[in-house]
């Protein structure tokens, strides 16, 4: 049985890990304001389950500025990529992710 201490560990290496990769996408993709990360029991009750893949996260709510319509589809695969690769590399992720927006921060 893990530890408050070695959860807490887990948590913090986690958490950094999603920050550093959210970050590097957010500079890879300069026009990328914020999107939301949401599981299949959070959308809308109208989206049509045939639709959509079999998938257990879905992107949604991405923000971009200027909207150019030619780069949502190249922003939407950077994203789901990202959270992919953190979800494959850290299982805990999955649950961290589902529920959060992240946003571009302004300084």
């Amino acid at each position: 049985m893990k530890t408050l201490q070695q959860f807490d560990s887990l948590l913090g290496r986690l958490e950094c890990d999603v920050e550093a990769r959210i970050r590097s996408l957010f500079a890879r993709c300069p026009t990328l304001f914020g999107f939301a990360v949401q599981d299949r029991a959070m959308l809308p009750k109208d989206v049509d389950p045939n639709r959509i893949p079999d998938a257990d996260l879905f992107v949604t709510d991405i923000g971009i500025y200027p909207k150019i319509d030619s780069q949502y589809d190249e922003i939407h695969d950077e994203i789901t990529l990202a959270i992919s690769d953190l979800v494959h590399d850290q299982p805990h992720a999955f649950d961290y992710l589902r529920g959060k927006t992240f946003a571009r921060s302004l300084h």
